[in-house]
């Protein structure tokens, strides 16, 4: 009895010296399981409080963005992508998930210059020249669109299904 008290007073000094560290939490895995769960606003605020804390972690506000987009909440989604521009402007995905979000909400003009800026950070992305290709066609730069069209052809016919082996030349 003695000996177990004398360890834990031992550990208990070791913890709190700094000796021993805690194993790192996930400050966003509070708000997974609410929305895993389905509990949309307690995901919503939990999501908050870890992007407060942690402002710069992009995989938080790709998280609140997914969070917030599945609650309906499209414009805190889009304000999650646009902080995380500004954290990481040469980030590719960011922009193809805003102009994703920004056509879904009808706002073509803002859908095509987050495609635009996409393509350029990603040529070879099929999601970016896609999107550039028909915004630009629904807004009716057509010289634009019709390039956008046959880049978006030319990555098709070099896309592979996963697993399938490159053609050996």
């Amino acid at each position: 009895m003695l000996r177990s008290s004398l360890l834990a007073l031992a550990l208990a000094a070791l913890v709190g010296a700094g000796c021993a560290s805690p194993t790192a939490r996930d400050p966003g895995a509070v708000a997974a399981e609410y929305a895993k769960a389905g509990r949309l606003d307690e995901a919503s605020r939990e999501i908050e409080i870890a992007v407060r804390t942690h402002p710069k972690d992009l995989a938080l506000r790709r998280q609140a963005v997914e969070i917030y987009e599945r609650a309906g909440h499209v414009d805190k989604a889009v304000g999650h992508l646009e902080e995380s521009i500004a954290v990481s402007p040469g980030d590719a995905e960011a922009w193809i998930l805003l102009a994703e979000l920004e056509n879904g909400r009808g706002n073509l003009d803002d859908a095509y210059v987050a495609y635009r800026r996409a393509e350029k950070l990603a040529p070879d992305d099929v999601r970016a020249v896609s999107g550039l290709a028909l915004t630009a066609d629904s807004l009716g730069f057509t010289e634009e669109a019709q390039r956008a069209y046959a880049r978006w052809a030319e990555l098709e016919k070099t896309a592979r299904p996963p697993g399938e082996p490159a053609p050996s030349d």
